[in-house]
């Protein structure tokens, strides 16, 4: 992805997000005609801003920054069946969850939960 400013970079996640300016603004607990203004360069996010921003977006400050680049769900999906292609491990559990129940796949989903580290 070419560097874009922060204004242009929070566009263009939001749009790959299918997110309005207006979604946006309340999961960032911030204004729509703020995030406007960010989105058209008239406005420099600070800090928290970004950092709302980048939280309500699923995203780094770096790639609200330009600084790494954010993947398209279509590239997410192309890592995720090259994994499954590489590892065995990973092709077999991909396997069972064509199997599984909705019960299976609820209880597998609570064990993967608990494996999380707490933040």
């Amino acid at each position: 992805m070419a560097y874009l400013d922060a204004g242009e970079q929070i566009k263009e996640i939001r749009k790959l997000r299918g997110m309005s300016q207006d979604q946006l603004a309340e999961l960032a607990s911030l204004n729509r005609v703020t995030i406007a203004k960010y989105e058209s360069g008239r406005v420099e996010p600070g800090a928290q801003a970004l950092s709302r921003i980048a939280d309500a977006l699923d995203v780094s400050v770096d790639d609200l920054l330009g600084r790494s680049s954010v993947k398209t769900e279509d590239e997410c999906m192309a890592a995720i069946r090259e994994q499954i292609r590489r590892d065995p491990d990973t092709r077999e559990l991909f396997g069972a969850i064509r199997k599984a129940t909705p019960q299976h796949i609820r209880a597998a989903t609570a064990m993967l939960k608990s494996l999380e580290p707490e933040e």
